[in-house]
């Protein structure tokens, strides 16, 4: 409902814009002044009428792409006061291109239109957003889509998924295959998985399903089928990876990697990399190193409208003293409307 809201607004709106662009023309056609419509009046006080030549293009056009990109930014921060300063910053060099010649009614019409269909884009881009690129995890050279890799992508590439039987007490990393808990799946579409979007945030033993290599635990996984129906669990997308330390220790053991956008995770984690790979995708990072909470790496994929039109991704890499990862996640949120 949120989401047909949102896109009814916006039709509205546009549906307005195109309306008053209309009428207005409607009106400036139809208003006489001294024999003339209004459309073909003068609107400012300057006489040249003489063709711009392409040096004045570039200083003007340098300037409005300089604020656009400033609006741009501006409006991606949000917030009620920002879309005063965007006007602010906006409107004086289309202004100055607008006087730089003699201009009638109908240049200003045309300059009415088009600025009132770039506010509506600039609306439209702080509530819809753009589509983020989903992160990447390669194991062992396989490359793990989040949101777009399905389990029979994987169980393709030499992996084998062990689902869980029971909800036993906690098993050591070393037993969780033999303990019984859980029992490989055949892919034999024999498991379906419920329609709808589930959180996944339980710890590796107690996951639903593991991804094995080898004969080895390399992680957990959560996993997404269908908004309405029911979807063989090879269908179905994988949503939602975790690794502990058990996990971690055992693919160090058995020279297993991982990489995650091309930053290798199991070697000791270098700041400036991470800050270099993720740039504003970064929103936490460790303050104080000497403190074990704030041992963590938060990085974010999100849009304005908060998974309500887009996938969203979420991923925590924490590590110890040496610079060494202890965990890892990696979340993502499927769009739908709540």
């Amino acid at each position: 409902m949120a989401r047909l809201s949102l896109i009814g607004l916006l039709a509205f709106f546009a549906i307005a814009c195109f309306g008053i662009g209309f009428g207005l023309y409607r009106c400036g056609k139809r208003i006489m002044v001294n024999g003339k419509p209004l459309l073909d009046q003068p609107v400012n006080e300057q006489t040249r009428t003489d063709k711009m030549g392409i040096g004045e293009f570039a200083v003007y056009g340098s300037m409005i792409i300089i604020t656009s990109l400033l609006a741009f930014s501006l409006m991606k921060r949000g917030g009620s006061g920002n879309f005063i300063l965007v006007r602010f910053v906006v409107v004086p060099p289309i202004m100055a291109l607008f006087n730089a010649r003699k201009r009638t009614g109908k240049a200003m019409l045309a300059f009415v239109v088009a600025f009132m269909f770039a506010l509506f884009f600039m609306i439209a881009y702080a509530i819809v957003g753009l589509p983020q690129k989903a992160p990447t995890l390669t194991i062992n050279g396989t490359k793990i889509v989040v949101a777009e890799t399905t389990v029979g992508d994987v169980m393709k590439k030499g992996f084998d998924i062990y689902v869980k039987e029971n909800d036993r007490p906690r098993t050591d990393y070393k037993r969780l295959l033999s303990s019984g808990n859980f029992k490989k799946y055949p892919g034999d579409r024999s498991i379906l998985v419920k329609k709808g979007f589930r959180r996944n945030d339980s710890a590796v033993e107690y996951s639903s399903y593991l991804l094995v290599k080898d004969g080895v635990v390399v992680g957990s996984i959560g996993v997404y089928g269908h908004k309405t129906e029911d979807v063989a669990l090879e269908e179905c997308k994988i949503i939602h990876f975790r690794l502990d330390r058990g996990c971690i220790d055992a693919a160090k053991a058995n020279s297993i990697s991982y990489r995650f956008n091309g930053i290798d995770l199991l070697a000791s984690l270098n700041p400036e990399a991470i800050r270099k790979t993720f740039g504003k995708k970064l929103w936490s990072e460790p303050s104080n190193t000497a403190n074990e909470t704030s041992r963590y790496y938060g990085i974010k994929w999100t849009t304005g409208s908060n998974h309500l039109f887009w996938n969203e991704y979420y991923s925590y890499i924490n590590f110890d003293e040496r610079s060494n990862m202890t965990s890892f996640e990696l979340n993502s949120e499927i769009a739908r409307d709540e």
